[in-house]
């Protein structure tokens, strides 16, 4: 599943990327996905008619202008298609793949099978250009569990992700680092009150003695970035005129750990 070189690369880099997601899963997401999407259409367009010679070009059009179409006539229509999908057995099929959680136990040095506790699970969405919504400068070891042991996953559900549709931002070597930024007196007053967090991308990051590379991961469909709890990252913004930028995310967490302060977060991105 893991290879001892890429663990190595694991620790050495805060990250690494595995192709190990089977295209199948995607598809049938992708797929199911869309229905939702066109029910939501003829809730909010009933007048209008959509026809394509494939199923493909069809899907293609609801992922993109379609979500386009809906978060123009109210935001409400992806919120609530946001809220519904990660609900949903097509959604936990990817996440809870045997794959998956095998990667993500070598990496927290757990036998293979190990039961996982998950988080903060989500398919962010975002329309072109920069939003409210497009996370800034963030270490997720400080807006979950606290002193969990636990590893991000990101990956591309629908479409490869290249440097346009907004790749992940990260800081090479920040996860040797607790950094502190210009969100984080307010990232611990809002765990505190289990309030949901995001940090606005305007954050600015506090440190006279690290200069840190920002380093730009692109992801291909069936590929899989796991990432250190304490790398430093920020959404890419989406640079396309008409496309969705698509990334689904989750933390797998030590369900063993005796000492994590369990409380119910369930963080989520818009």
């Amino acid at each position: 599943m893991i290879s001892k070189k890429q663990i190595l690369n694991f620790k050495k880099r805060g990250f690494v990327k595995i192709k190990c997601l089977d295209k199948i899963k995607l598809e049938n997401l992708k797929n199911q996905f869309s229905k939702m999407i066109e029910i939501s259409i003829k809730k909010n367009f009933p007048t209008k008619k959509i026809k394509f010679k494939s199923k493909n070009k069809k899907n293609d059009y609801l992922l993109n202008e379609g979500m386009i179409m809906l978060e123009k006539r109210d935001h409400k229509n992806l919120s609530l298609l946001y809220d519904q999908i990660v609900r949903s057995t097509s959604f936990y099929d990817i996440i809870c793949d045997k794959k998956i959680t095998s990667i993500i136990n070598s990496l927290l040095g757990r036998s293979h099978n190990s039961n996982l506790y998950m988080n903060s699970s989500a398919i962010r969405m975002d329309i072109p250009g920069l939003t409210k919504f497009v996370y800034g400068w963030h270490q997720d070891s400080k807006s979950n569990i606290k002193n969990s042991n636990f590893i991000q996953l990101w990956l591309p559900p629908f479409y490869n992700i290249n440097q346009k549709l907004g790749g992940l931002h990260i800081l090479e070597n920040s996860f040797k680092h607790d950094i502190k930024t210009s969100h984080t007196t307010i990232e611990i007053d809002k765990l505190k009150a289990n309030l949901p967090l995001r940090a606005s991308h305007n954050v600015k990051i506090f440190s006279k003695s690290h200069n840190f590379k920002e380093k730009i991961l692109t992801c291909n469909l069936g590929e899989v970035i796991f990432f250190s709890k304490w790398l430093m990252h920020k959404s890419g913004i989406n640079k396309s005129r008409n496309k969705m930028r698509y990334i689904l995310s989750t933390f797998y967490h030590d369900i063993y750990n005796p000492k994590w302060k369990f409380i119910s977060l369930d963080h989520k991105s818009k």
